[in-house]
């Protein structure tokens, strides 16, 4: 690809909880402060000489960060998790453990598990059904300085 557009600013974070299934340690339920770059590539620009405006991808990947913002994060394909919706809230049962959370703080995810590699894949997913869906992206989100999973479709 001729051009690169990185797009890399403090607005496109979010704050979540979440737990890794049979982790020794991350199987309890602690959070990070995530960060999210994205980077478009093409080999050709559009009538105003750019990939796209780098306003577009700011303001549709902050929507998609202010949506998992200060929830707790469910894998819904995780094995061995089981999630029943109890009135208001969602009874979670993972690593042997039990919890119940408000379900307007818990935000259920479409992937096998909340690490930085499938949570990239999930921004990833949401951004090929925006006006973003025919560049070419590749999504990286940080969960602490320099600990970082990236996702892109080749």
């Amino acid at each position: 690809m001729k051009y690169k557009l990185i797009v890399e600013r403090t607005d496109l974070n979010f704050s979540a909880a979440h737990f890794l299934m049979h982790h020794p340690k991350c199987e309890r339920i602690h959070g990070h402060n995530y960060r999210v770059t994205i980077k478009v590539e093409s080999d050709e620009l559009n009538s105003q000489q750019m990939i796209v405006d780098f306003m577009d991808v700011r303001n549709i990947t902050r929507e998609i960060c202010q949506k998992m913002d200060h929830h707790i994060l469910i894998p819904t394909k995780a094995d061995d998790i089981e999630i029943k919706e109890m009135g208001k809230e969602l009874e979670v049962i993972a690593n042997k453990r039990r919890y119940i959370f408000p379900k307007e703080d818990a935000l259920l995810l479409p992937i096998e598990a909340t690490t930085v590699e499938k949570i990239s894949e999930y921004i990833y997913k949401q951004l090929k059904q925006s006006p973003l869906k025919d560049l070419k992206i590749k999504v990286s989100v940080e969960e602490a300085e320099g600990s970082i999973g990236t996702f892109t479709e080749e």
